[in-house]
């Protein structure tokens, strides 16, 4: 009875993330990005339906990655540049964690 405690205690300590898949979206032709209450958002009618708002937001917390980021994705709006991010599968509040273009 004891094990089987621990073998559910340890079951129901394992993050569901940690199975979370992480995928390019399709190519995002329209697309724009937004800045609002120091979260950027990419905003797309391409986004993948699981994501709220057909959005995914790009963390700002405030490190290399996520400054380096933000710049590409700003230069690469600015130069009307069609780019296909990487989201969780998982998540309806999707966050990117990468991006490339497709110039």
């Amino acid at each position: 009875m004891k094990m089987l405690i621990v073998f559910a205690v340890l079951l129901s300590s394992i993050s569901l993330s940690a199975f979370a898949g992480r995928y390019h979206t399709p190519m995002l032709t329209t697309w724009s990005l937004e800045l609002n209450n120091g979260v950027a958002y990419i905003n797309s009618p391409q986004m993948p339906s699981h994501c709220s708002y057909s959005r995914a937001q790009i963390s700002m917390s405030g490190t290399e990655f996520d400054k380096s980021q933000f710049a590409f994705a700003l230069a690469a709006f600015k130069s009307k540049t069609q780019v296909v991010v990487v989201v969780d599968d998982t998540q309806t509040t999707c966050v990117v964690s990468g991006m490339r273009d497709l110039n």
